[in-house]
């Protein structure tokens, strides 16, 4: 098996041996956590990013059963594919277990042979699906995500602030008289200065949550979870400034105008609304001399 410590997998087992078992196969080419119950398994789901779930259980369990319905009927964790350990003495539980959803079954006893196959071929299957997913989510001149890429993340930090109970914050940042710039110094010239300014706002981000996205055109969108509109403004000063002091060889120093939207989202929030309230607060800023920051602050 190929290493690949940035794959995440996650047991769950009430079975201590077996969790033993399958984490001396695995541990040593993957990143594995474990959890001897199902409520701590949902729980480490919500907090942490994982590729793959393994789940040593009676396929035909009411406790299987709620936990794979729970997993698919998430937006935030149904497309995690599921490894389900049954008994071999029973077939039909096999394709009771495939009826729930899962991607793949492995039978009792453990051959840890057939485990490292299996794990691996879900290994390359999310692998593919990510790959091809980030062709159609990027932007392909500054690398960073796209339009498409962006409504993603938002709608998923969306969903987080919203069962969380955080406060979410976004800036739309415009590079000031862009088509004057691209009128005089040619859209090469103005393709090399979107690249400068996406790497300089990629260099900025604080946090891995912290996300940035080419909108269209000049924009470009800063996603800020779990930050105060104070927060989001001090940020957003900060890469403000350090955009205005870029040194682009060849080219003069160039000024962005930014747009800020903070919210603690409820199930009556709208995801539209808040987008309308940056992008009014950068029509402020670009309406009050250019080269500054707005904010508004939404109601949930």
């Amino acid at each position: 098996m190929e290493l690949d410590k940035n794959f995440c997998i996650l047991l769950v087992s009430d079975n201590y041996a077996s969790l033993d078992i399958i984490n001396s196969v695995l541990s040593s080419y993957y990143n594995v956590k474990m959890a001897t119950s199902i409520d701590e398994a949902l729980i480490l789901l919500k907090v942490t990013e994982m590729n793959l779930v393994i789940l040593d259980s009676a396929s035909h369990s009411k406790e299987c059963s709620e936990f794979l319905t729970a997993i698919k009927s998430s937006e935030e964790t149904m497309r995690i594919p599921v490894i389900l350990i049954g008994d071999s003495s029973n077939p039909e539980h096999e394709e009771y277990a495939f009826a729930l959803g899962v991607a793949d079954y492995i039978s009792k006893p453990l051959r840890s042979s057939i485990v490292k196959v299996r794990v691996n071929n879900q290994r390359l299957i999310v692998r593919q699906i990510k790959a091809i997913e980030e062709l159609g989510l990027q932007d392909p001149l500054t690398g960073v995500a796209n339009r498409r890429g962006f409504d993603n993340r938002l709608h998923l930090e969306w969903l987080r602030a919203v069962r969380d109970k955080t406060t979410l914050s976004l800036a739309i940042a415009d590079i000031d008289y862009f088509k004057a710039y691209n009128d005089e110094y040619g859209h090469v010239q103005g393709d090399v200065l979107l690249l400068a300014l996406a790497k300089q706002f990629v260099a900025m981000l604080r946090r891995p949550a912290d996300f940035v996205a080419r909108w269209g055109g000049e924009e470009f969108v800063i996603m800020l979870p779990n930050t105060s509109l104070e927060g989001a403004v001090e940020h957003s000063e900060e890469i403000r400034t350090a955009v205005q002091a870029m040194i682009i060889p060849n080219l003069p120093a160039a000024t962005i105008s930014i747009g800020i939207a903070s919210i603690a989202p409820t199930t009556r929030s709208s995801i539209e609304d808040f987008f309308k309230s940056a992008d009014k607060a950068l029509y402020q800023a670009k309406n009050s001399g250019r080269n500054r920051v707005c904010s508004i602050s939404c109601v949930s």
